[in-house]
């Protein structure tokens, strides 16, 4: 008996060390670029699979929510697009608190580089804004304004509302806050996204600020502001306005 519970006992554990996970190490390796283009013909039950959410989306995204007269196009130190994606977000922060007199945008958030006269899509602001960035109210003090607007300066110029200047030698100059110079003793209550707001692209001077979080996505905003158009009967004329420029 002593002798079968040994054999028992011996197959057993054989079996559960046949059934261990064996540990593998990688002897070599070669990288090759395998190119993906057109030339590859689609896999037919992959498409098929696909179709009802493309067509869903597809629906979605194709809803025209309002036109513009004008196209828009990305540029710096300033641009019509900018000014039309700066100003919403100004309009979106001022609903929450009447009190907020800035907008900035960061030129590398706007995604597409220009968006044609005519009809304007869900799917065209989706382009223009993919990240669910938030719009966030900053208290940024008067002294870190100056020091915003000079880091908005070395960058060539950002979307901006409610604020002007004038760039020389890299550096903000004639400041004006609601067309006024701005006092570095003042509380300025400034509309951001998120991403800025927490020290994105470089604007860790702002972390110190209090930040008030909201629950309006930027593209929202955008879209709220292109629809509001709409039901007006009136189209998007964004302009520029010499926010701002460069010195001669």
């Amino acid at each position: 008996m002593n002798r079968l519970k040994q054999i028992v006992f011996a197959l057993g554990w054989s079996v559960m060390a046949a059934c261990s996970s064996a540990h593998y190490t990688v002897a070599t390796y070669q990288p090759k670029l395998i190119t993906i283009s057109d030339t590859i013909a689609p896999d037919k039950s992959m498409t098929a699979f696909l179709q009802p959410y493309k067509q869903k989306m597809d629906s979605n995204m194709n809803q025209v929510i309002g036109t513009s007269e004008v196209s828009l196009s990305k540029a710096q130190p300033e641009s019509n697009m900018g000014n039309f994606v700066a100003d919403a977000q100004l309009e979106a922060a001022q609903k929450l608190n009447a009190k907020v007199q800035v907008s900035v945008v960061n030129y590398g958030g706007l995604r597409i580089p220009f968006i044609g006269k005519g009809n304007i899509t869900k799917g065209k602001i989706y382009e223009l804004m993919p990240f669910d960035n938030m719009v966030t109210i900053v208290d940024v003090p008067g002294t870190i304004l100056v020091e915003f607007c000079n880091h908005i300066a070395k960058r060539k110029g950002w979307p901006v509302s409610g604020l002007s200047f004038t760039i020389k030698n890299e550096q903000a100059e004639g400041i004006l806050a609601n067309g006024a110079a701005i006092n570095p003793h003042l509380i300025y209550k400034v509309a951001l996204s998120d991403y800025i707001a927490n020290g994105g692209d470089d604007c860790d001077f702002l972390k110190s600020c209090k930040r008030y979080p909201s629950p309006v996505f930027l593209r929202d905003a955008i879209m709220d502001k292109v629809k509001a158009g709409a039901l007006a009967q009136n189209s998007i004329y964004a302009t520029t306005q010499n926010r701002i420029i460069y010195a001669d």
